[in-house]
């Protein structure tokens, strides 16, 4: 073996070696069972009348339109307008081009470079005494190539780097669709509710009107009297002063929704102008462990690559701290006769190897490595957290849903009974059997039990909606 050839494969051997610690992808650690199953498991007195929300499996292909599933057509629509043109989702998808821009940077670093250069110089001795007569000029014009061999690994461990910032850029896109089709969900439940709302009030202040006018009939006939007339009165108007606001927040969500679906403010007015149900909650769906389910969750795998690029950058830093071999090569023409340069006698090439060494940084490098430590530890801490907060809002809306779902049930059958007492208090009042209070209270009590059920009904499909985002619903979501 020629001593050139061992040169060689020393450089080989050593250009494979990478500096720094090696990321290994670990599992977190999860429970077995979700505590939420619990709430689902037979109980030895059932609620009568009642029927308790069922947890099943699904699988992560129908978690990408989750939505579909409330059957709602507006609905799916403004999410199709939404993944089209949400800016969130553009601002996550030009993050990516950057990622990857800077992923193709840092593999460049690897490769020659090579330039073309021209240029020309003026050597002159000032002081002739001590070597007199260079005086000269120089004139070239080639190409001038320059590579830096990663020796250490340090343009290595950054382009892993930069490809594990390229795989969270791509999480993020898919975290910002789960946020964006939930957000665009939920505020279009609050929409729908609003209007159910408004309805209700509506129908109320209709029947108090109608009330009223019974009163002031019976007080005009000398059956009545004038106090039953006032408080007629005082409760229609109090509950017509609920209209305004909850028109103000009608159109509230409706420009909420056109900025979520990236449209000016009024363009949905005639889409959503028509009265709609609140979205059915259908029956839910859940991933069939925590473990699937965190490894399904978007942001959880982007902080998963943060801490890997966080890992790499370790690297890095530790090559610092070792010696930088370039080699240039330059293949031209010179000659210090301008008229002569590119005649055959001008060519010129030439080689050179270069080690640069770190002697004196006043601690520079060693502040580089600490600070990587501290970003990786950073890194692993931020991804425990994001683990431990992925399990808690998991929990948290399965049980929010599954008790929401009971309260609405029972606020259900609490509806039709004060139906029944206004009808049977109306009629009570006119026979002369009962007083007019009794009207009045009835009447405020149906008006309180409507609207709560109203807000019940929006709050179960908005609680379903949350697991589904906490189960990473929406991810890799593509209009048809």
């Amino acid at each position: 073996m020629t001593h050139k050839t061992s040169w060689v494969l020393l450089l080989s051997v050593l250009a494979g070696c990478a500096l720094g610690p090696d990321y290994k992808e670990t599992a977190p650690t999860v429970p077995d069972q979700w505590q939420a199953d619990k709430l689902t498991e037979p109980q030895t007195k059932a609620e009568p009348g009642l029927t308790k929300a069922a947890l099943k499996p699904v699988d992560s292909e129908a978690l990408k339109q989750w939505w579909q599933g409330f059957g709602d057509a507006k609905l799916d629509r403004l999410m199709e307008q939404a993944l089209a043109g949400n800016l969130d989702i553009k601002i996550a998808l030009a993050r990516i081009d950057q990622a990857r821009a800077e992923r193709r940077s840092n593999r460049a670093e690897l490769f020659p470079t090579v330039n073309v250069t021209t240029g020309a110089q003026r050597q002159d001795n000032p002081f002739p005494g001590f070597a007199p007569g260079i005086k000269f000029n120089l004139f070239e014009v080639g190409f001038d190539a320059l590579w830096e061999i990663d020796l250490f690994g340090r343009q290595r461990r950054r382009l892993e780097a930069a490809s594990a910032d390229l795989q969270g850029a791509e999480e993020q896109h898919r975290q910002a669709q789960v946020v964006m089709t939930a957000e665009i969900a939920r505020t279009y439940v609050d929409y729908r509710s609003l209007q159910n709302q408004l309805n209700i009030t509506r129908s109320n202040l209709e029947s108090q009107q109608h009330t009223l006018k019974l009163t002031e009939r019976l007080d005009a006939e000398g059956v009545g009297t004038k106090h039953d007339v006032v408080r007629a009165r005082a409760q229609a108007s109090a509950t017509e002063s609920q209209i305004p606001a909850l028109e103000a927040s009608l159109v509230s969500a409706l420009r909420q929704l056109e900025v979520l679906t990236g449209n000016r403010p009024g363009v949905l007015d005639e889409q959503l102008k028509e009265d709609g149900r609140v979205p059915a909650a259908p029956a839910l769906g859940v991933l069939a462990s925590p473990a699937e389910t965190m490894r399904h969750r978007p942001d959880l795998r982007a902080a998963e690559r943060n801490l890997a690029a966080a890992t790499a950058m370790q690297g890095a830093a530790i090559a610092e701290l070792f010696p930088k071999i370039s080699l240039s090569a330059f293949v031209g023409l010179r000659n210090t006769d301008i008229e002569q340069l590119f005649k055959s006698a001008a060519f010129s090439y030439g080689t050179a190897a270069n080690l640069l060494q770190p002697l004196l940084n006043f601690g520079r490098i060693r502040a580089g490595i600490d600070m990587a430590d501290a970003k990786q530890k950073e890194a692993y801490l931020s991804y425990e957290k994001a683990v431990l907060e992925a399990l808690q809002e998991t929990e948290t809306a399965m049980t929010r849903y599954l008790k929401e779902e009971i309260r609405r049930q029972t606020l259900a059958l609490s509806v039709t009974d004060l139906k029944e007492s206004v009808r049977l208090s109306n009629l009570r009042y006119t026979e002369g059997v009962s007083s007019f209070l009794d009207v009045l209270d009835a009447q405020r009590a149906l008006y309180v039990a409507e609207i709560e059920l109203a807000r019940s009904e929006a709050a179960t499909a908005t609680n379903l909606i949350a697991v589904y985002k906490a189960l990473g619903g929406g991810a890799n979501a593509v209009s048809s």
